[in-house]
């Protein structure tokens, strides 16, 4: 998939990780400080993560095929500059997936965790419960990953950017 009604993909999806990818950092961090907003947004910000890891895989894929159009085309300067928002992109990739990966655990051991030490009541079993210290560490963690994610998203977007913006303006 080269192209959108005519358009190249690529410009296209990268919109998808640099709002998305942002935006769950942001619900990241609130989470993080607000026990209440985790609870109660802790979905929704899973989702958002998932899409913008999604639209990171999407931007770097469809980069990948553009740069070889355009690496064609252009001389050795212009070839350098695409290389490094290629490599910056696929960092940004690896870091959105990373993210996610992390952001799925704070979400989904906790809820697994709370389900299975139900089901041990219900079972008159031992109460199988998480190590206390895995939630305080898998906070650390996601924000870490939340933060890097962003940080490799924007360094892409912005030689990207500044690469569009100097051709229009050369």
């Amino acid at each position: 998939m080269d192209t959108i009604t005519g358009i190249p993909t690529h410009p296209l999806v990268v919109h998808l990780p640099v709002v998305l990818i942002p935006l769950a950092t942001i619900g990241v961090l609130l989470m993080a400080a607000r026990q209440g907003l985790y609870q109660r947004y802790r979905w929704e910000v899973l989702a958002v993560g998932f899409v913008g890891m999604l639209g990171s895989i999407l931007a770097a894929s469809s980069g990948e095929e553009l740069e070889h159009q355009i690496g064609e085309a252009e001389g050795r300067e212009a070839v350098r500059a695409i290389q490094e928002h290629a490599d910056a992109g696929e960092l940004a990739r690896t870091a959105s997936i990373v993210f996610f990966v992390i952001l799925a655990g704070w979400v989904l051991l906790p809820w697994f965790g709370r389900r299975l030490q139900a089901r041990a009541a219900a079972d008159d079993a031992g109460a199988r419960t998480m190590p206390t210290w895995l939630n305080p560490a898998l906070t650390v963690l996601v924000v870490i990953a939340a933060l890097a994610a962003t940080g490799s998203v924007i360094v892409a977007g912005h030689s990207g950017a500044a690469q569009v913006w100097e051709s229009l303006a050369g």
